[in-house]
């Protein structure tokens, strides 16, 4: 029979214990050590109490431990030295179990890991199952809380009475299961609140929400969840009574304002009774077996604040790989992954072109404002520009584009306020703004065919009813989409997980057809107008420069070549022509329609102060009549566009 000196190497013993032993037992230290009936030794090991990465010399002989160098071990699962007439073997009980598989074992109710030795090589065979048994177990009566769907209550209100009255009964126990008829939780205290340790649970149909003690079991299991050790230490911190976590599964729970789409309809509530955020370490929650064909997951967040969850992407990040999903999360709340449904196969912009195109349009923009304004203050000092009706009606266009640039810069820092009825009403006024746009783009276009037609003034009150006609019908939709709840927060999607946020209209069919289809409409018409309009000035042009050379005796041009083309792109945006490459935005070209309708719109407030600059009486009435001696009736129309000829 063999003599066995036994040293476990870990922190709890001094560094020069040595125990002799035939038989020893060391239950409290998670191990012990038996014979067999073939003179065989046994080591077990129980999963619930050992040190993780705790490592075992069997020593043999005549040693002095003084000597040995307890450093080794580190990766290999066995090793043998020889120091003289000491014969060491050193164990890592990590990696001894880790390919070890589950068997039945007669009389044993613990989670233990047995390793038998033949020769030098342990063969193991893991007891029990790879989930911790807590030692509470509290059920509590189904109508005790309610977190359903029919639920009006304030769910990080009801988090946290439910977890001062589950600690209240746990007392000195460090683990605790509750149940609330479909609802699961777990609740765990680190055993060594000076040292806490990452804790880590697990979810499955067979096991329910529970605490993974085997760890090289996790990646069985369809859902897993971890807390890490700086949350523990954060929550230390912050000089609470008890050091804690608590995970919380709610199925069936309540719906969003949008009815979103929750992944296995699951949230999972974390909670530790500490405000924890700002996480290097973030919590991070995997789901697998996910079917991503007809939607893409994305990992949001909720405060608990209110009856309804207003969920956001803020300080949640989503990554994985085939069919799993994992949220990196760097604060505790409520979590739960929507499935975002794919409109087609390019769906997600990349977060390189999202912040591009986020920096090209604030810039254009603010130009846009900028230009916009003065042309509105110029139009205001001006007397005989506001008598103007073609003027006028350009000044409303103006107004209204100043609105929509306006609300489309403040948009997103609305929607990242989480404040739900305010996004509502910013949505709702940001459309109203891109209607009336769309809208004086067509009166635009119908005014400028009246003039073509050298109809004047022909109904009574005719800016009267332009203007209402401008502004009323944009209103009316509005409101009837406003009280159908269309609008909220909508997520943009990146390929990061690292989406963007703003208010809009949250149900794609009525967003084409109010939106497309009425800009197809005026689009329709703008752009058979501008094409009329164009051919109309160059005609126009060849006739005038042919009076004036008749008039002089000479060629020279009275016009240049960049004043035409200012011209033309003014018209060209003053119709609302350049937004037509939002037709584009589809399959290939939908990325570069997106730029070039970016670039474009973002010189639009420029181009539209040129051409109002340029059309309206501001300029001089001597340099007007020196040069139309010819063709003074065509330049004392009040119409701008028919000054089009002095160019």
């Amino acid at each position: 029979m063999f003599t066995f000196l036994i040293r476990v190497h870990t922190q709890s013993l001094p560094e020069n214990t040595i125990d002799k032993y035939s038989e020893c037992t060391y239950e409290t230290l998670g191990f012990w050590l038996v014979k067999n009936d073939n003179d065989q030794y046994q080591l077990n090991i129980t999963r619930n109490d050992i040190r993780p990465k705790a490592k075992i010399f069997f020593v043999t002989g005549k040693c002095n431990m003084t000597k040995v160098n307890v450093s080794k071990c580190e990766s290999d699962l066995i090793e043998v030295y020889m120091y003289g007439d000491c014969n060491i073997t050193c164990l890592n009980t990590e990696r001894a179990c880790t390919n070890a598989i589950y068997e039945t074992c007669p009389y044993i109710t613990t989670n233990d890991d047995f390793i038998e030795f033949q020769g030098q090589k342990p063969n193991c065979s893991k007891c029990g199952t790879p989930v911790q048994k807590v030692e509470l177990e509290i059920k509590l009566p189904n109508t005790t809380i309610s977190f359903g769907k029919d639920s009006n209550t304030d769910k990080a209100e009801v988090m946290k009475n439910l977890t001062s009255d589950v600690l209240a009964q746990m007392g000195n126990k460090t683990t605790a299961s509750v149940s609330l008829g479909e609802v699961q939780g777990i609740f765990v205290k680190p055993k060594d609140k000076n040292n806490p340790e990452t804790a880590s649970f697990v979810y499955s149909s067979a096991t329910n929400l529970s605490i993974i003690q085997d760890k090289t079991q996790m990646d069985t299991y369809p859902t897993l969840i971890s807390v890490p050790k700086e949350a523990f230490e954060k929550a230390k911190s912050q000089n609470i009574s008890t050091v804690f976590t608590a995970v919380f599964r709610i199925p069936s729970f309540t719906k969003d304002e949008m009815n979103s789409t929750v992944l296995n309809d699951e949230v999972y509530s974390i909670d530790m009774g500490a405000e924890i955020a700002n996480l290097t370490n973030t919590i991070n929650i995997t789901f697998k077996s996910i079917d991503k064909k007809s939607a893409t997951p994305r990992c949001f967040s909720w405060s608990g604040s209110g009856s309804k969850p207003n969920w956001t992407t803020e300080g949640c990040n989503t990554t994985g790989t085939g069919e799993s999903v994992t949220c990196e999360c760097e604060h505790l709340t409520f979590f739960a992954v929507l499935m975002i449904p794919n409109t087609d196969n390019t769906s997600i912009i990349s977060s390189a072109d999202l912040s591009n195109l986020t920096y090209i349009t604030s810039i254009g923009c603010g130009l846009s404002v900028f230009f916009l304004c003065v042309a509105l203050f110029m139009h205001f000092l001006m007397r005989r520009a506001r008598k103007s009706e073609a003027a006028q009606i350009l000044i409303n266009l103006l107004v209204a584009l100043v609105l929509l640039d306006l609300t489309f810069l403040t948009n997103e820092y609305v929607a990242n306020t989480g404040n739900i009825i305010g996004c509502k009403l910013m949505a709702g006024f940001m459309h109203y703004c891109l209607l009336c746009t769309f809208t004086w783009f067509g009166l635009e276009a119908l005014h400028l065919c009246l003039q073509l037609a050298t109809i004047s003034n022909p109904t009574t009150h005719y800016l009267l009813k332009v203007q209402i006609a401008g502004w009323a019908p944009p209103a009316i939709v509005v409101t009837v989409l406003f009280f159908m709840q269309k609008y909220n927060r909508l997520v943009i999607q990146t390929d990061t997980g690292k989406d963007v946020a703003m208010c809009w209209i949250i149900d794609s069919s009525v967003h084409y057809v109010v939106n497309i289809g009425y800009y197809s409409v005026i689009f329709a018409f703008t752009f058979t107008t501008f094409v009329v309009m164009l051919r109309w000035i160059v005609l126009l042009k060849r006739t005038t420069a042919g009076h004036k050379k008749a008039a002089s005796g000479s060629g020279k041009r009275t016009g240049t070549g960049t004043s035409d083309i200012l011209t033309i792109m003014g018209l060209c945006f003053t119709l609302g022509v350049t937004w037509g490459f939002a037709f584009f935005a589809y399959g290939a070209l939908r990325l570069p329609s997106y730029y070039i309708f970016t670039i474009l719109n973002s010189f639009q407030g420029f181009f539209l102060f040129i051409y109002y600059y340029k059309t309206s009486k501001f300029i001089g009435d001597s340099t007007i009549s020196a040069e139309t001696s010819n063709t003074t009736e065509a330049t004392q129309m009040e119409n701008p566009y028919e000054k089009q000829k002095n160019f």
